[in-house]
């Protein structure tokens, strides 16, 4: 890669919540970032200018990641240069209703798996193709700490679907190390977010009771750990997976 030209990062649902913090934290750091979004065009363009009042440089995307001709697009865009450095999958799956397995349509388990896979499927096949042109890139997936296990009724589908994207993590991090390209996994726990905002109150204090650090995530939080991997200071790291939950995931408290 050539170390003079300005690093290209795409991050997937950045219009809001640990996407827009991750496209802010990475242009922070001199990335030049494509900020997609699929739905909330005012949203983007927000992200974009905040990105821009402080200095830094992005543009907004729209497209569907779990759509492969859009998927295929969004990765040609932001690598109009011929440069794709940081390939950030964070846009998530349609909103889903917990619901207990004996009772879970297997249709609407099959919607969920696939719709999390789609989302990162082939946006890694193409991001590899320009990343392995240049000997070098990063990948890093957002995953949640809900593919450890239930924090609560209903997740098996959730649950599953993230865990089978720390998987596949896993495989393309090794495909993808002989290329010059490091693949990592983030998974946050309960993230104060617009989705989360509509949770109970009561849950959120639980979680937040039961976290050592003594509260849950804010967007930046993950972004940082984002960033981290993305750096030079995680050069030997790939195929991890990455725990941003404040300890609940170890607490027996």
């Amino acid at each position: 890669m050539n170390s003079t030209a300005v690093p290209t990062a795409l991050v997937t649902g950045a219009s809001r919540g640990i996407g827009a913090a991750t496209a802010r934290r990475l242009a922070s750091r001199g990335y030049r970032v494509a900020v997609n979004y699929f739905s909330s065009p005012e949203a983007a363009a927000l992200v974009v200018a905040e990105i821009e009042a402080a200095g830094g440089t992005a543009f907004a995307i729209r497209g569907d990641v779990r759509d492969p001709a859009e998927a295929a697009e969004l990765v040609r865009l932001a690598a109009a240069d011929g440069r794709l450095d940081v390939l950030v999958c964070n846009a998530a799956a349609p909103s889903f209703t917990p619901t207990p397995v004996g009772t879970l349509p297997w249709e609407d388990f099959h919607a969920k798996l696939t719709a999390e896979l789609a989302g990162v499927y082939t946006l890694t096949q193409h991001a590899l193709a320009v990343m392995g042109g240049q000997r070098g890139g990063r990948i890093v997936y957002v995953s949640s700490n809900v593919a450890d296990g239930p924090p609560a009724p209903g997740m098996a589908a959730h649950g599953t679907a993230k865990a089978a994207i720390n998987t596949f993590a896993r495989f393309v991090a090794a495909e993808a190390g002989p290329l010059g390209v490091r693949v990592n996994v983030v998974a946050p726990g309960l993230v104060r977010t617009e989705a989360s905002a509509r949770l109970p109150k009561e849950f959120s204090q639980r979680i937040a009771d039961r976290t050592p650090l003594g509260r849950i995530a804010e967007p930046d939080d993950v972004a940082r750990a984002i960033a981290l991997l993305v750096s030079e200071d995680a050069a030997f790291v790939t195929g991890a997976v990455l725990s941003v939950d404040g300890g609940f995931g170890i607490s027996r408290i």
